[in-house]
């Protein structure tokens, strides 16, 4: 059954774990059986309004997906933690790595993503290990953000150093070849403990669970490390630094194909992608920050970061005809075109902030103000070389053997252009944000904020366009009662659009409008049982216009228009926290009306965006027994979804189950032995992911893992 035989030891010795323990509890005077006290409801986050807030004085929705979480499903990537939140919808994964949409709306690499609080490049599989909690803020953020998507944004929160020393070790083993060791460290390096460490080391090797065409595995090897530093200058001034390192380098699976006629996927447990289509990816990120308290009520907090990405990757492009077609016999024919490119990629993301906040009494009200500047540099350098594709009837086989009859293995012929043709592009986006939030009274607050936005875009052709903006926010919010809150909002959002770079493009040289956002939205919040579970619910309609829409023409030449809006209106509920003293969940519905509007387009005009379901909702719970056992169940549900922009298939309906079991032994006051056992898709349920036609998502069967960790 298991292709490990560490992982088969490592599943017996947490299923026999609690009968050892009681065993060993008699004899041993080391093992003390304690209960513990967390559970996944976070009371407060940090980017909705860049100030620390409750949740309940919060205009708008914010999920909090805590580390607690994410350390019982042993999640390691940002895909496997934003499952949790149904509001967000998983797209394709083709060149290794994740994209999603919010609300119905696509997450941007360069706009839909930050780290801490700030901007951050989010074009590779992000470092979750490096991370204490996941922020989903939803809504339009441009008030703060300046250049970000309609549907919302996510925070990625570093974990920070600790005063006291804490070491975490872990081991996760599963039953498709995967195998993470991680080490955690941190503490005071002093005796007054004002510097404070944390470093984080992780390695991960993974065999996917599809294999080549012809037998060979589909490998990936990653490396993250991150030293993350705090320095108390005194006890008003703190002084913060950071580095991290993302090293990956992993062959292709640029996911399965969908067959044109029949809309059935073609050979779902196989990667088409040739032997040498991989990517090496290297990502780093540093900065320093500043947090000074000049008063009980007046601060400042300031922070610049540089996250530089270098990426080299060879593909072998491998697509259907979006033409095939049937003969008068009624037998199928389709066209496969191969060819073969090298790229090199290098981003530099450039970030810069300064925050004041201050908490003021003045005209029979309290005033918490923020006032703010943010700025992001981006620049991006691409050497690129392509093979002409070649053409292929049927017989796919003989095609991937034979690629013109020239042999289909790494193409000798690719190299890069002269430095004079590297492709070369650049922005800057600058924005000053005012904002406040007034306690009018016991039952009343209200927030009002405007950013006065500059960006400027040069793209790869040289041709230069400027935008000046003003985006505002309003909210208003009533407490019925101390544990409650209604509120109503209003935001806006802006992402500016590159004129048409890609020469195959028909509009090629095209200049595009910015894309706008308008939120209106209603909601409530409730802290119950005691303040140990958090509900929240909204109602919510969203209007984006000039949506950029690119299809295929030909195999080889696509066309890209700006639809004339997209709007979404929906209904999202969410709970999380304690029902009993033992059982404790994690919940998240989402219902979706999404529409794209463009009467010049008719392919389009009134048609649902890919891979956006009108249903959706994921459920993680715990249940914790007196022995120190704890046993997890989940579910993940995701209603009917379109493959295309055109409507033209449907991808169906699926439900996954997921469950775990965990035991902790107690060894002493300072140690804790955690086994740990999950099983992914429990009941070997068959569906699709995200992606389009070319590039669909299968979703992996069940899956065992094995977890062994010290914590002290």
């Amino acid at each position: 059954m298991f292709r490990n035989s560490q992982l088969t030891l490592l599943i017996g010795a947490v299923l026999t774990a609690p009968v050892v323990q009681a065993q060993a509890t008699d004899v041993d005077e080391h093992m003390v059986i304690t209960g513990r006290d967390y559970g996944y409801k976070v009371d407060t986050n940090t980017s909705a309004m860049r100030i620390e807030a409750t949740q309940l004085e919060t205009p708008g929705q914010v999920t909090v997906i805590d580390e607690q979480l994410i350390d019982e499903q042993r999640a390691s990537t940002l895909g496997e933690v934003l499952k949790n939140d149904a509001s967000v919808s998983a797209g394709g994964t083709s060149t290794n790595r994740e994209r999603f949409s919010l609300r119905g709306f696509e997450l941007q690499s360069s706009s839909g993503y930050l780290r801490d609080g700030n901007p951050h490049w989010s074009h590779y599989r992000q470092p979750i290990e490096l991370l204490e909690r996941v922020e989903v803020l939803k809504g339009p953020a441009g008030l703060l953000y300046g250049k970000s998507a309609p549907g919302g944004l996510v925070n990625m929160v570093s974990k920070k150093p600790t005063y006291e020393t804490q070491v975490n070790v872990s081991q996760d083993i599963d039953s498709n070849n995967y195998t993470r060791s991680m080490v955690d460290v941190s503490g005071a390096l002093n005796d007054d403990q004002t510097l404070r460490a944390r470093a984080i080391l992780s390695s991960e090797q993974q065999d996917s669970w599809r294999t080549r065409f012809d037998g060979s595995d589909v490998e990936t090897e990653r490396f993250v490390g991150g030293l993350f530093i705090d320095y108390d200058v005194n006890d008003n001034v703190t002084v913060s630094a950071h580095y991290d390192i993302t090293d990956e380098l992993g062959d292709l699976d640029n996911g399965s194909k969908v067959d044109p006629i029949t809309f059935e996927v073609i050979d779902p447990n196989v990667v088409n992608d040739q032997h040498w289509a991989e990517t090496d990816n290297n990502v780093e990120n540093y900065g320093v920050s500043v947090v000074a308290q000049f008063s009980d009520a007046w601060s400042v907090k300031s922070g610049i970061n540089r996250q530089y990405y270098e990426r080299r990757r060879t593909e072998s492009d491998i697509h259907l005809d979006s033409k095939s077609y049937e003969d008068t016999q009624g037998n199928k024919h389709t066209d496969y075109y191969y060819g073969a490119s090298d790229r090199h990629d290098e981003w530099t993301f450039d970030t810069a902030f300064v925050d004041v906040a201050g908490d003021v009494d003045a005209f029979g009200a309290n005033h918490r103000l923020l006032a703010g500047v943010n700025g992001l540099h981006y620049d991006y350098k691409r050497l690129y070389s392509s093979t002409k594709s070649c053409k292929f009837t049927d017989d796919k086989d003989a095609a991937l053997n034979s690629h013109c009859a020239g042999g289909f293995n790494k193409p000798t012929d690719l190299h890069y252009k002269n430095d004079d043709a590297v492709s070369h592009s650049e922005s800057q986006h600058y924005g000053l944000y005012l904002q406040d939030l007034v306690t009018i009274n016991d039952d009343w607050q209200a927030l009002a904020g405007v950013r006065f936005a500059y960006d400027k875009t040069k793209d790869s052709a040289g041709v230069e366009e400027s935008y000046n903006n003003i985006l505002p926010k309003f909210g208003l919010i009533y407490h019925p009662a101390s544990n409650g809150s209604i509120y109503a909002m209003y935001s806006e959002s802006f992402e500016p659009v590159e004129t048409i770079s890609d020469e195959e493009d028909e509009n090629f040289g095209e200049e595009q409008d910015p894309m706008k956002g308008y939120l209106y939205e209603l909601g409530t919040k409730w802290e119950l049982l005691d303040n140990q579970l958090y509900v929240s619910g909204a109602i919510f309609q969203i209007t984006q216009e000039n949506i950029q829409i690119t299809e295929d023409v030909t195999s080889s030449t696509t066309r890209t228009t700006q639809a004339g809006e997209q709007v979404h209106r929906g209904a999202e509920f969410n709970a999380t926290g304690y029902l009993t003293d033992a059982f404790s969940l994690s919940a998240s519905m989402t219902y979706l009306d999404a529409e794209i509007s463009d009467p010049s387009n008719a392919s389009v005009d009134g048609n649902r965006p890919a891979d956006v379901a009108e249903f959706a909702a994921s459920v993680w719970t715990r249940y914790s027994f007196a022995n120190n056992t704890d046993v997890n169940l989940g579910a993940i549900y995701v209603g009917d979804r379109f493959g295309d922009e055109k409507n033209t298939y449907k991808k169906d309906a699926y439900t996954r189950v997921d469950s775990g079991v965990a035991h902790t032994i107690k060894y002493d006051t300072n140690l804790d032995v955690v086994m740990r056992l999950n099983v992914e898709n429990v009941f070997d349920t068959e569906y699709l992911g995200g992606g389009s036609t070319r590039s669909v998502v299968v979703g992996e069967g069940r899956n065992y893992k094995a977890t062994l960790q010290f914590r002290y």
